[in-house]
């Protein structure tokens, strides 16, 4: 079975040959400093590091690491229409005008100036929105989409569209503001939320008209939980956040085939239904250490209605302070929660961090593909 037949396969919640591995989208990567250490570790030649997220510093993981780990996808990505821009003191700008300076000694970057933190409904008009549309964007993606799809057995994951529906007015506003803007009836919620919507839905159809047979995978992001529960209240989200999605799912679907992939953090499980309900096929990260996220209970409420991308190590506990059994054992546990019947893309849960030991990664994707076969047990 060829690694897309594989994917395919277990996102129609069918049995492959074994469960597909993915590794290095920017969800599902590993931090520029364990990566140089995990080639050291493979006895792989050090290479200088692309850097694929800048706000969490993680790689574009290079061919060789894939083929090691016998991953099955690869990765496709819009680009920004402008890359980070320094602004002084370490600090840089991103297209959106929102200023990123540097945390934890440089390993992150966190958010310092929301440009439209202290905008009324009359700044909309006057604020700088980028263009979808904006060919820069588009750079090579069509040369690479081609050449993968039809030159690999790979699957596909077109990704680079952001966190368009919460996540990313959020940032541009700035989270209390925004939060707030959603219920104390001004307006301002629902503008901004119907300016990021427009934005979305014009980049997914000119992306998706370039590339839309090209892919296996569309993934969507919007993180709408905490360790201890959704972010917003579920009849906020279902007002008006869903609605929103739901127009960016049905846009996403009318221009390809692909399978659509919802990457969203934390304690979610209180919107899994609603995400079925919209269309997505596969929820990451499958964040196991929130509450209500456990991933056998997971898989027998909704794994007959959607499959799980991740949740197959802990990265806030097990990877970084467990032993390499430690890491054996979790992997063990979380196939055997969610892969029965298909319906499982094997990843850690989130990026893997700095301190992550290499030896532990190693036995994190070696131990995947050993005990990933069908039937599992």
């Amino acid at each position: 079975m060829t690694p897309r037949d594989r994917v395919r396969t277990a996102l129609g919640r069918s049995e492959p040959d074994r469960v597909p591995l993915d590794l290095g989208l920017s969800v599902t990567s590993v931090h520029r400093d364990a990566y140089v250490a995990l080639r050291a570790c493979l006895g792989l030649p050090p290479r200088e590091t692309a850097i694929l997220d800048s706000m969490q510093q993680v790689v574009v993981v290079d061919e060789d690491v894939l083929e090691r780990f016998r991953v099955d996808t690869r990765q496709l990505a819009v680009r920004p229409a402008r890359p980070w821009r320094p602004v002084g003191s370490g600090a840089f700008r991103d297209e959106w005008g929102v200023t990123w300076r540097p945390a934890s000694g440089g390993r992150y970057y966190d958010m310092a100036e929301h440009p439209l933190a202290h905008a009324g409904l009359k700044d909309l008009d006057r604020f700088a929105w980028p263009d979808p549309e904006d060919s820069a964007r588009f750079d090579g993606l069509v040369e690479r989409a081609r050449r993968l799809h039809e030159e690999t057995s790979y699957a596909v994951v077109l990704s680079g569209f952001g966190e368009a529906t919460f996540g990313l007015p959020s940032w541009v506003r700035g989270h209390a503001q925004f939060y707030q803007d959603l219920v104390d009836g001004s307006g301002m919620g629902e503008a901004i939320l119907d300016r990021f919507l427009d934005y979305a839905l014009r980049l997914a159809t000119c992306t998706l008209e370039l590339v839309g047979p090209y892919v296996d995978v569309v993934r969507i992001a919007d993180d709408l939980g905490t360790e201890l529960g959704p972010i917003i209240s579920p009849a906020t989200y279902r007002s008006l956040i869903k609605p929103r999605q739901r127009a960016l799912v049905e846009r996403i679907k009318s221009k390809t085939r692909a399978a659509v992939l919802l990457h969203s953090c934390g304690s979610v499980r209180e919107f899994v239904g609603d995400f079925v309900d919209i269309g997505i096929d596969a929820l990451n990260p499958v964040q196991v250490s929130a509450r209500g996220m456990d991933s056998a209970s997971l898989k027998k409420e909704f794994g007959d209605r959607m499959s799980f991308w991740g949740g197959g190590c802990d990265t806030q506990r097990v990877l970084p302070f467990g032993s390499v059994e430690d890491v054996r054992a979790e992997v063990r546990r979380r196939i055997r929660d969610l892969a029965p019947g298909g319906g499982h893309i094997f990843a850690a849960v989130h990026n893997i961090q700095f301190d992550v030991a290499p030896e532990k990664i190693v036995a994190l994707y070696d131990t995947a593909y050993e005990l990933g076969r069908y039937p599992v047990g």
